[in-house]
């Protein structure tokens, strides 16, 4: 199967191109073309007989229904992008409508992987996840959309096992940062667990590894884990949005999938989840941030996927947090408490009105479909010449601490993206996690057949992407430092002497 992927017409193909998030995936690619290029002609086997300039092709398109509207993102990609590709790509333009299985199968058959930036993913994205699947087509999508991905998972999983499709879910800006940045902290952990596994470890672990010693790294234990997320800036992507409004009718499936999306094989799995999630409503003191937090607004997302990609690793609480503006080193604001007692006096008052609102919609689904429209007919787009300068000068920066239940030892994992959430920082996110796919692909070290997060897929060649500067520039970086508890203690509270190893 990997060598039959390797022959297609186009090694990766943005499906959905000229949406919000599209756009941006499509404008990375041109930029950093070259980066994965060159990484992949360092990563050829020397077995195959392909000749140079066939390495240095980079064959890439975008794709969606209007092929005028695609054209002209063609010419804005080749005169917009910065610097100029110094590798040889080719830039096509392929038209699909996703209501068509004939067209996105067609669309399938012709790539190596396809991104599917086109939401919401219950309306429009089966045809193409199945046509993915039916052809042995690799394939990431951004959704944050739970109850889909579990219900893929339960149609196609078994299908995807015979012919050879890997699918990624979750690789925009509502899972990564905590799903990547768990993985890196539960890989730092799992060699400062191997060192002594009395618990004596000393804390040199490298944050370095393979694919191959992943059952290594989904067994260790950890006994605390949370995320703190800080973001500055950003616009809704429109996608966004429509996805918000047509989950509305079915609130208490929705739910309830939360619940159940962690692997059934997990013992406590779903136990934690759950107590995760009903945490995760409440106000937080979060001592390693050293302010209180408030729930994370992708929280109810991120909680089961981290679970899900966590195998045995999380048998504890969850905290998946966002940080309160001028609350971390501000006793000003009690360091965050001011600030988290007017938003839940705020939201306890509204709590009546939305629940009106939701039972409203589960009532009559059809207002759901009637809000669609209106907010379609508003034409509202958040990714557009004008903002551009707004959008870029956004950051994302995530936080994530975790105690090994072996060693005492804890992680401290910091990713910094800049650009806005919704949009760029997906689009960086989306397309690294993509480029790590096809990495091990042509490595042909990519688990074929599986469905899953980045962190199950890829986890150990998209944290060297993150972490290697070469390849993301200062668009992206990701440490990791581990800080030994025990020796602090044995040194009377000095750290001078405490093991710490940064990334």
């Amino acid at each position: 199967m990997s060598c039959k992927t390797k022959e297609r017409e186009w090694d990766l193909v943005i499906y959905g191109a000229t949406g919000d998030t599209g756009m941006a995936m499509a404008m990375y690619v041109a930029n950093n073309v070259d980066n994965y290029s060159k990484l992949s002609n360092e990563n050829k086997n020397e077995n195959e007989n392909d000749s140079e300039n066939d390495q240095q092709v980079f064959r890439w398109a975008i794709a969606g229904r209007s092929e005028s509207k695609l054209n002209g993102l063609r010419s804005k990609i080749i005169v917009g992008r910065s610097p100029p590709s110094t590798t040889r790509d080719e830039i096509g333009v392929l038209t699909a409508d996703s209501a068509s299985p004939e067209e996105t199968n067609r669309l399938a058959k012709s790539a190596r992987i396809i991104v599917s930036a086109v939401g919401p993913y219950t309306r429009l994205g089966e045809n193409v996840y199945a046509a993915c699947v039916e052809n042995g087509t690799n394939y990431v999508d951004i959704t944050g959309e739970v109850d889909w991905v579990m219900w893929m998972r339960a149609k196609y999983g078994e299908r995807a096992g015979e012919t050879g499709s890997t699918l990624c879910s979750f690789a925009g800006y509502d899972c990564v940062p905590c799903d990547i940045t768990m993985y890196a902290a539960r890989r730092v952990l799992s060699e400062c667990d191997s060192i002594d596994g009395t618990g004596t470890g000393t804390g040199t672990g490298t944050g370095t590894g393979t694919n191959d010693n992943k059952d290594t790294i989904d067994s260790v234990s950890l006994s605390s884990a949370e995320t703190v997320v800080k973001v500055t800036g950003g616009a809704f992507p429109r996608g966004t949005i429509r996805t918000m409004i047509s989950k509305f009718p079915d609130g208490a499936k929705f739910c309830s999938s939360l619940i159940r999306f962690a692997s059934s094989e997990q013992e406590g799995a779903h136990r934690n989840t759950t107590i995760s999630l009903v945490r995760w409503l409440l106000p937080r003191w979060s001592p390693e941030y050293g302010a209180f937090t408030l729930p994370d607004f992708m929280g109810w997302c991120n909680i089961p996927v981290v679970f899900n990609s966590s195998p045995s690793s999380i048998d504890c609480t969850y905290h998946d947090r966002v940080a309160v503006p001028y609350s971390q080193g501000c006793p000003g604001t009690g360091y965050g408490l001011l600030q988290t007692v007017i938003l839940y006096s705020f939201l306890l008052a509204m709590a009546p009105l939305f629940m009106c609102f939701q039972i409203v919609m589960a009532l009559v689904p059809s207002t759901a479909d009637l809000l669609l429209k209106l907010f379609d007919a508003l034409q509202y787009r958040g990714n557009t010449q004008r903002n551009q300068k707004h959008l870029n000068d956004s950051t994302v920066d995530a936080w994530t601490y975790a105690t090994s239940a072996l060693s005492g030892s804890q992680a401290q994992v910091h990713l910094h993206v800049n650009g806005d959430a919704g949009i760029k920082s997906t689009a960086v996110m989306a397309c690294e996690t993509a480029f790590a796919i096809l990495e091990l692909e042509d490595k042909n070290e990519l688990p074929r057949g599986m469905i899953g997060s980045p962190s199950m897929i890829a986890g150990d060649a998209l944290v060297d992407r993150l972490q290697n500067e070469d390849v993301i520039g200062d668009i992206c970086t990701l440490s990791v430092t581990v800080i030994d508890n025990d020796n602090d203690n044995d040194n009377d509270g000095s750290s001078d002497n405490n093991t710490k190893k940064e990334n």
